[in-house]
């Protein structure tokens, strides 16, 4: 869920959030975030991971923040989960971060995936 999708639900992101565990029951729910005020933010939900990002320039998305490395040691801030997001890689490594939980890799994948077929 992104910041913007959670205000439309209400601007009280506790009771956006209440609402929402109710509409979805056990399902995951997870929150965009970008920086330590967002996370601060997110500490404070009854959420299961927030996403983390953007990490790396990305070819999916224009006119995004880009963290790179800073983004490792906010993710420590967490009390959730964390899926780091924007511009990974199958090659990176975070094993030295266990509060990154999942490495979120779209358009890379994507690319190698095809790069792989046309060899």
């Amino acid at each position: 869920m992104g910041q913007e999708d959670l205000a439309k639900i209400d601007k009280n992101f506790n009771i956006a959030v209440d609402l929402l565990r109710k509409k979805i029951g056990n399902k995951i729910l997870g929150l965009s975030t970008h920086n330590v005020k967002e996370i601060e933010l997110a500490n404070s939900l009854e959420l299961d991971y927030i996403g983390l990002g953007a990490y790396r320039a990305t070819s999916t998305k224009n006119g995004v923040v880009i963290s790179g490395s800073t983004l490792l040691e906010i993710a420590k801030l967490s009390i959730h989960k964390v899926a780091l997001i924007g511009g990974v890689t199958l090659n990176d490594d975070f094993s030295n971060y266990p509060q990154i939980f999942y490495k979120v890799i779209g358009a890379n994948l994507m690319y190698n995936f095809v790069e792989d077929i046309k060899r």
